[in-house]
């Protein structure tokens, strides 16, 4: 399921694909990742939205006194991103992923350069009503 927060950036939004247990990368293994406690797990995904290199999150609650473990993943490398989740009891994975950027609007017009385009032309004018015809001559 997709985590209900997501911010705009310049050109893209940003999404967290939630998985129940801990984050695995294409390599397999649990990746790179800063590992901090905190009271707070809204901070864990604000510390992955402003980190380029961060893919994801996890958060495992609970911890003694209503502390959180926040692991934010890091991934220089294609095998270093998160492919999905083992299962891990307490803990959600949260994948960070890019929706397109929009596309531009459709070009007015395409011009060589030094083209002038012109409005299109008036029509032209309707002619004159013909004139009454004469009556028929008269015998």
């Amino acid at each position: 399921r997709f985590a209900a927060a997501w911010r705009a950036s310049r050109t893209r939004m940003v999404w967290y694909f939630g998985r129940a247990g801990a984050c695995v990368t294409r390599a397999g293994g649990p990746g790179k990742y800063h590992s901090a406690s905190t009271s707070r797990p809204l901070l864990c995904r604000r510390s992955c939205d402003v980190d380029a290199f961060c893919v994801g999150y996890s958060v495992y609650a609970p911890l003694v006194g209503g502390q959180v473990e926040c692991k934010t993943y890091k991934a220089q490398a294609p095998e270093d991103a998160i492919a999905g989740a083992t299962p891990s009891s307490g803990t959600t994975c949260y994948e960070k992923i890019y929706s397109p950027p929009p596309s531009p609007p459709p070009p007015r017009f395409l011009l060589p350069a030094g083209w002038l385009l012109l409005p299109p032309p008036e029509p032209p004018p309707e002619p004159p009503p013909s004139p009454p015809s004469p009556p028929p001559p008269s015998s």
